[in-house]
Order: C-alpha cells, then structure tokens, then sequence
C-alpha cells in the first residue's frame, strides 16, 4: 500500500511541526488512570532443595518425613525470594541505553529486522502511522522522550505521541497541557544492546516491525527481535549527543 511522504522541515534543533492525527473514533478516549508495573525480565534460577532419605520405621523415618517437609517449605521461600529479585530488578534497571531516555532527548529507534529507524508517515488514508522504514537523521523519524520513572516513557514527535490502542501502535496528537491517558505510555526493557517497548495499557503486546520495514500488529508482538530497537541520541538539552 502506497503511503504519502510525511511533511518535514529540516532538523538539527527541535523536531518539526507536523499536522495532528485524529484520534479514531472506534477508540476509547485518555484515561487519567496511572500504572507502575515492571520492565526488563531478568531469570533467576535456583534449584529446589532435595532432602534424600532412607524408608525406615520409627524415629528416623519420622526425622526424614519432617525434613523433606522443610525442604518443599525453603523451595518456596526461595520462589518468592526470587521472584522478589526479578521485580526490584525490572522496575530499576538503567544500563546504558535506558539512560538515554531521559526528558527532553531526541532519539532515534532504529529496527533491528528493517535496519531502518521507526518514522511517521501520511497513511493512504491521510490520518498519521508509524512504519520501519525511517532514513537516518529524518525529522520524521525522530522521538522527544517524556520519561515518567521506573523506565516508563511517553514519545513524541512534535506532540503526535505512539500510543498502543486495541492491539494496535498508532499515533495520536495531544495538544501540549492536555492529560494523557494510559495508551501512550510504555515500559522500557533492555536485551543486550536493543530495549523493547510494552505497552502499559496491553500488557505483552509491543511496538514490533517486520522484515520488510512495516509495522507488525502489537497484539502478535512480544519479546522478540521484530520488538527490539536500538537506540540513537541526536539530541540532548543536557549537552551530551551520541551519533554513533
């Protein structure tokens, strides 16, 4: 399907001004309904206790029913303990690629399968959508962070946000000082030297791009490698640019 340039001015500096997407009526409006739930998933494996006895009668057959008791109780704490773990570890981690989302930078999300960065275009229909297929440095293929904590974040181009709606990634323009919903608000994960981004209103369901550089459906995307991007830093208000 054949899709209509974007409209762009020229960048370095503030990403350009682009006319707003409408939101589609078939979707329901913001909510003001705040979610804090957990990012990287990090496994710890750890191998239940296993108490071996002897079948015997009497006192020690007694001892070993009761140790074999302690041992499925201390599997349990270990679990939970676990699973503790992996919370704490989700919701704080940081790593070098998830500094880069701090407010204010402009990044770059290149696809891992595409190889090319995630852009906005004029859809046949003319209403605003994301594909793969971004040029380097393209003032349409740039992101304004609007990092909340717990490596949670909003990104916009211009106040045209990536919002997750119904399965669905597509762009909805919010008019600065207006109160967001959920839809536009992702979780950020990293896997080596690419992050991932859930959606907080669809659990499980992430910004995904094919092979051939159009979007794949959020609710057929999970962690995978048609999920991961890498990260690009074109600009800081903090002073520090990565071009690399």
């Amino acid at each position: 399907m054949a899709q209509k340039p974007y409209p762009t001015n020229q960048y370095p500096g503030n990403p350009p001004v682009y006319s707003a997407a409408s939101y589609p009526s078939a979707y329901p409006g913001a909510h003001s309904t705040q979610v804090h739930t957990s990012g990287q998933s990090t496994i710890v494996v750890q191998q239940a206790p296993v108490v071996v006895t002897k079948q015997r009668r009497g006192l020690f057959g007694q001892i070993g029913h009761e140790l074999n008791q302690l041992g499925r109780v201390v599997s349990r704490e270990v679990d939970w303990t676990a699973d503790q773990i992996n919370k704490s570890i989700a919701t704080t981690a940081t790593g070098n690629i998830l500094s880069l989302f701090q407010s204010g930078n402009v990044i770059q999300l290149v696809s891992r399968k595409s190889g090319r960065s995630l852009q906005i275009v004029m859809g046949q229909s003319g209403q605003l959508v994301v594909d793969g297929l971004g040029q380097d440095g393209a003032p349409n293929a740039t992101w304004t962070v609007v990092n909340e904590g717990n490596n949670q974040v909003r990104l916009h181009n211009q106040h045209n946000f990536l919002a997750c709606v119904g399965g669905s990634i597509i762009v909805v323009h919010m008019a600065p000082g207006t109160v967001h919903g959920i839809e536009t608000k992702f979780q950020l994960s990293q896997v080596g030297q690419f992050i991932y981004l859930e959606s907080l209103k669809e659990r499980g369901r992430h910004v995904g791009i094919l092979d051939n550089g159009q979007l794949k459906p959020a609710l057929a995307t999970g962690k995978e490698q048609h999920s991961q991007f890498g990260v690009k830093l074109l600009h800081s208000p903090y002073g520090v640019a990565n071009t690399k």
